[in-house]
């Protein structure tokens, strides 16, 4: 095993470690180990910082932007609104329609961002229900999971590894090619937690 390998080695431990303590923030630690492998001599200069102009870091960051700005300017308030009044409903029929909603609106921002979104609504709803909140944001998590994956923009993991083929001399992905495998897994999903709600009712 060379120097390389195992500095490599040692820093992604390092960096696992920090990441599970939280003491540090992420961008933090992945910028002192960026910068760590260039003053190491493992990457030139230019090799470390090749990535910020990469089209798909370029792409996630303005996705970021582009969820940070709906987010403040309410644009999804109306269907946070009717969401709210979900309260009408059976929990079981209210599960479903959580997911629909917040899978949609995954697919065409960042899915983790709409999850921000949609918390404080289904905190709400939960107190409505007079359940746990754990059963209403469980669904959510996994929505906002099944409709990342159904288009390119739903999550940064579709965008770096669209750029990824298109380095190797394949194809990039295209907006909706990956709906052709995420939305029969979607419909799984929904389908699964639809018999399993029963089960989550207190």
């Amino acid at each position: 095993m060379t120097f390389e390998i195992a500095t490599v080695f040692i820093l992604i431990i390092v960096a696992m470690v920090l990441f599970a303590m939280e003491r540090i923030p992420f961008d933090l630690v992945a910028l002192l180990i960026a910068t760590t492998l260039m003053v190491s001599g493992i990457l030139t200069v230019k090799e470390g910082l090749s990535g910020f102009s990469n089209p798909a870091t370029v792409t996630i960051a303005a996705m970021f932007a582009l969820s940070k700005g709906i987010e403040q300017t309410g644009a999804l308030r109306i269907v946070s609104h009717y969401l709210g009044k979900i309260g009408r409903f059976s929990f079981h029929n209210a599960v479903l329609i959580i997911m629909g909603i917040i899978a949609v609106v995954s697919a065409f921002i960042n899915n983790t961002a709409a999850v921000v979104i949609f918390i404080p609504v289904l905190m709400t709803t939960a107190t409505r229900f007079d359940i746990s909140p754990s059963k209403m944001l469980i669904p959510l998590s996994f929505a906002s999971m099944f409709g990342g994956v159904c288009t390119l923009l739903g999550t940064s993991t579709n965008i770096l590894v669209s750029d990824l083929s298109g380095q190797y001399g394949f194809e990039p992905f295209g907006m909706f090619e990956l709906a052709r495998l995420g939305v029969p897994l979607a419909v799984v999903g929904f389908v699964f937690l639809w018999f399993a709600a029963p089960r989550l009712m207190p």
